[in-house]
């Protein structure tokens, strides 16, 4: 029964929280795009990341009750193993672009060049999630 709940919270936190990732490199794009201040844009890309930031939490949190509830045999396959390693990738994309977002312009940049990281960053996060998904669908190493 855990495992049923577990993986119920598990999918419903993928498609709820992690689905907006795809908004952040979609939101950059129409800031650095769009007429006039960046700072509604700016203010909905915060809001993305600060969202998906407690997704990933969450996601790691029902990950780690998932390999519980089946008695750890979750954490020795080579699959899940690179999941992991995948989402450190995904952990570190995140930070960036968070870091893009806070910074600003640059001494000597743009804001549209920083915005242009948050977008690159955010594109980085996505295609993260496709090969973690692609990894835990097809597991292929055993």
């Amino acid at each position: 029964m855990l495992y049923t709940i577990t993986i119920t919270f598990h999918v419903v936190v993928a498609v709820v929280g992690i689905g907006l990732i795809g908004g952040v490199p979609l939101t950059a794009r129409l800031a650095r795009q769009g007429p006039g201040p960046h700072a509604e844009s700016e203010r909905v890309l915060g809001a993305l990341l600060r969202a998906t930031q407690i997704a990933f939490f969450a996601m790691v949190a029902t990950g780690v009750l998932l390999d519980v509830s089946a008695h750890g045999a979750f954490h020795r396959a080579g699959w899940f193993q690179a999941s992991i390693a995948v989402l450190a990738v995904n952990g570190l994309a995140h930070a960036r672009a968070r870091s893009a977002l806070g910074k600003g312009s640059p001494p000597g940049g743009s804001r549209e060049a920083a915005l242009h990281r948050v977008e690159r960053w955010g594109w980085t996060m996505c295609a993260a999630v496709a090969v973690i998904t692609v990894l835990m669908q097809w597991k292929p190493f055993p």
